[in-house]
């Protein structure tokens, strides 16, 4: 999982062929049929020998677009439609994934969808699938309701019976240990965390408070260390995170997660030598890596069950509800009578008060 999260950065920064990019629809078509067969080769090789590999294939720097974009993984019947799209758009050089802001165009794809669904040739569905893409790609904005008491603004978003399970190993000790953190106690000025950890000695427990500032330390401790597994919010590029590392955010991809694909943040130290991906919506640390060169060990933390992401704003897929006087916003959007950013904004409103589901 995290060899296939990590691989998108690293193709990024590769020279892309210069013998590749057709031209028609039907060589697209293909070029996306030849990209299906080498994805699982970035599953299972890894980054380092995917890119020795297909470095030179003519459709390299296609396919590593296409993988870089949530429509890769979409089961929509009109999926290869949308990759042909995607082809079509400028090729830009971008070292990180999904960075979509306000100030940028809407997809033309996206546009084309809501033309057609404005005039009754596309289903709901068809026309949902934009906003959807929109949501995850953080074009709409304001959809978390600042008054909500919910609403994390520079503190770890955490409630009580939050807990978060991880997979550790140290080459070290030659161990794979199981860690669990409850949450037990919340307030605004501390969290208190029940551990329990699991390894070939057996089990322990114990219980230790994080305060306002991330710090975290056991009950018969003066000093005190950030708390290593989930970040205060908000989270945004190229500021520094609680670590004793002095790690800062430099990169998002998209993480798979069990069934789902959590927007992340990638942060390193300036040794290359740790590295966290960090759930963009929570702050909670999917996976993390140290390699000690001294000591010549790799400690790993991989998370592998939560139940934090089911307070996530939930993007319906069935029960949709477009009231039909929204053709009406379409249709002035798509004439120009509207921005990007008003239609954007009207979006988000709609969809934050609940008169849009989609």
């Amino acid at each position: 999982m995290v060899i296939t999260a990590l691989s998108i950065i690293v193709i990024l920064n590769t020279k892309p062929s210069a013998a590749e990019t057709p031209v028609g629809t039907d060589e697209k078509i293909i070029l996306i049929q030849s990209c299906e067969k080498i994805y699982p080769d970035l599953e299972k090789l890894g980054t380092e020998k995917f890119r020795q590999r297909y470095q030179y294939h003519m459709n390299f720097r296609s396919c590593t677009i296409l993988f870089n974009d949530l429509l890769w993984y979409s089961n929509d019947t009109d999926r290869t439609e949308k990759l042909v799209a995607l082809l079509d758009k400028p090729t830009v050089p971008m070292p990180v994934r999904d960075r979509l802001t306000q100030s940028q165009t809407i997809p033309e794809w996206i546009k084309d969808d809501a033309i057609r669904w404005q005039q009754g040739k596309e289903k709901d569905t068809v026309f949902s699938y934009g906003i959807r893409y929109m949501i995850t790609s953080d074009m709409i904005p304001a959809l978390t309701n600042i008054s909500d008491p919910n609403y994390c603004e520079n503190r770890i978003c955490a409630v009580q019976n939050d807990f978060l399970k991880y997979s550790i190993k140290n080459t070290g000790i030659q161990d794979v240990i199981t860690l669990t953190h409850t949450f037990q106690n919340v307030n605004e000025n501390s969290l208190i965390i029940l551990a329990q950890e699991v390894s070939k000695s057996g089990k322990t427990t114990n219980t230790f408070q994080i305060n306002e500032d991330g710090l975290a330390s056991l009950a018969d401790q003066k000093c005190c260390d950030y708390y290593r597994f989930m970040h205060k919010m908000p989270l945004q590029i190229g500021t520094k995170i609680g670590s004793t590392f002095d790690a800062q955010l430099t990169d998002e991809i998209v993480y798979p997660f069990m069934d789902q694909k959590r927007p992340a943040l990638i942060a390193k130290d300036h040794t290359d030598s740790y590295y966290e991906i960090i759930d963009k919506q929570t702050g909670a640390v999917l996976f993390a890596k140290h390699q000690d060169r001294i000591r010549k060990t790799i400690w790993t933390a991989e998370l592998v069950e939560t139940n934090i992401f089911t307070k996530d704003i939930k993007i319906q897929y069935e029960d949709m509800r477009i009231p039909p006087w929204f053709k009406n916003v379409v249709r002035w959007w798509t004439e120009g009578k509207i921005t990007d950013t008003e239609y954007l904004s009207g979006l988000g409103y709609l969809i934050k008060h609940d008169v849009l589901y989609v």
